[in-house]
């Protein structure tokens, strides 16, 4: 298919959901560990998740990476009742799951399994969260695995234009643009991963979901029993500090002889509890939500200047970022920013497509609501916005907040967010096919690959 031809497409009709999703009070243990919980017997499973408030931001410094590799064994390394291989063949017997992640300012436990077999199955998960016990040979083979992801880090120039234009954008040693290095992870032991736990076992600063076929009575006693003697300590969290704000026009390339470019563009964006959260989704989503978005449609469809762009935003406690992605031919680079910097100004100026822009409501407000298809993914979704402090009836707004965004409201968002004074772009290609324009969009910096 000609992909020129593709920019005629049919703007389907708008109409907003009514989503009204049942409440659900938390219950607490006596420790003030909150608990959000609701039967489900459309299945006979159970899932719990536990989320924390801890996340890559706080590790320190000279150990940054060690709330990765904390997570990565908890359920690897074993526990104080269970070996890391008894609970491998267990779960594999059982068809159950436990998992545990980590993220920027964030952490999680999970476990699912078959109401059957759920007391075997949540013994091994508390037992992991409580009494982890990173064995000796796991421990050196996950961080090995980590050393070694450190090294292939590059392979990729997509992820690694994103995760470098953010580093380059929030700081090369702030919190929120640091990243793992092998300096930083070979000296982590396993008595630092004990010390760790011991500092997130925090019962203020944790929250669960359970959803399932159970009775709820019992299943609260279960979980009483299981984590009611973890302290309450009610510590803060160390302060991150709002990084500095990007000023003037900055453009940072890697220059690496590939037949794709990568291109990011970041401006800054709003913390979290912003009101202005609202107005800037249907934005962004109107802006580069899709093939079918702006910059979808005018980059992508219409001139064939990109196989890949899109536009989105994301929060954080101390600041944010709006970011522009572009994957291309190197020799269109230069076009292509030119078409991206002309949409920003038409978007500032208030020349919004109606029809499209009611669409980008219609798709924040149906892709919300189908986060939901589950008791458990609307327990964990009320949970994980609690852990940020959000009020308890945000979610429940949130769509009515999206529809209620006028077009006006998502200009004004645009002349105050499209700053074309201040900001960051970052490619990874080859400069030579690049060709050498790129400075008419700011000071051009050639980064050596690390």
């Amino acid at each position: 298919m000609n992909i020129s031809s593709m920019h005629s497409y049919e703007i389907p009709s708008y109409k907003n959901i009514d989503f009204k999703p049942e409440e659900t009070n938390p219950v607490f243990l006596d420790n003030k560990l909150k608990i959000y919980i609701k039967k489900d017997a459309s299945l006979p499973t159970v899932r719990i998740t536990l989320f924390l408030k801890a996340g890559k931001v706080y590790d320190p410094k000279d150990k940054f990476g060690m709330g990765e590799l904390f997570f990565e064994l908890l359920k690897e390394g074993g526990s104080k009742k269970f070996k890391s291989e008894e609970i491998d063949k267990k779960l594999e017997y059982f068809g159950a799951e436990i998992s545990a992640a980590i993220n920027n300012e964030d952490a999680s436990v999970s476990m699912y399994s078959h109401k059957k077999n759920f007391d075997e199955v949540f013994e091994i998960f508390s037992d992991i969260i409580k009494n982890p016990a990173f064995e000796p040979e796991r421990f050196e083979l996950k961080k090995q695995e980590m050393i070694e992801m450190i090294k292939r880090r590059n392979d990729n120039p997509s992820k690694q234009a994103t995760r470098e234009a953010l580093r380059m954008f929030f700081g090369k040693d702030h919190p929120y643009g640091k990243r793992p290095e092998i300096e930083t992870v070979s000296p982590i032991t396993v008595e630092d991963l004990k010390n760790y736990h011991i500092q997130i076992m925090d019962s203020d600063k944790m929250i669960i979901s359970v959803a399932g076929d159970f009775d709820e009575k019992e299943m609260v006693e279960k979980i009483k029993r299981a984590f009611s003697d973890i302290p309450n300590k009610k510590i803060p969290l160390p302060k991150i500090q709002e990084p500095a704000t990007v000023k003037g026009k900055k453009i940072y390339l890697i220059d690496k002889p590939l037949r794709q470019a990568f291109v990011v563009i970041l401006h800054k964006g709003i913390k979290r509890h912003d009101p202005k959260e609202f107005p800037l989704a249907v934005l962004s989503e109107y802006m580069g939500g899709g093939i079918q978005s702006k910059l979808g449609n005018e980059i992508r469809s219409k001139r064939g200047l990109a196989y890949s762009v899109y536009s989105y935003f994301a929060k954080r406690n101390e600041s944010g970022f709006i970011m522009t992605y572009l994957g291309t031919k190197p020799e269109s680079v230069e076009e292509a920013i030119d078409q991206i910097f002309l949409e920003f100004k038409n978007a500032k100026e208030g020349k919004i497509e109606t029809k499209e822009f009611d669409m980008a409501k219609s798709q924040i407000i149906n892709s919300f609501v189908f986060r939901f298809e589950t008791v458990a993914s609307l327990l964990n979704e009320i949970a994980s916005y609690d852990l940020y402090s959000y009020p308890s009836d945000y979610i429940y707004k949130y769509t009515s907040n999206i529809d209620s965004v006028k077009e006006q409201d998502a200009i004004n968002i645009a002349k105050e967010m499209y700053d074309m004074e201040n900001y960051l772009i970052f490619i990874v290609g080859d400069l030579k096919k690049i060709g050498g324009k790129l400075d008419k969009f700011g000071t051009l910096e050639i980064l050596k690959e690390d």
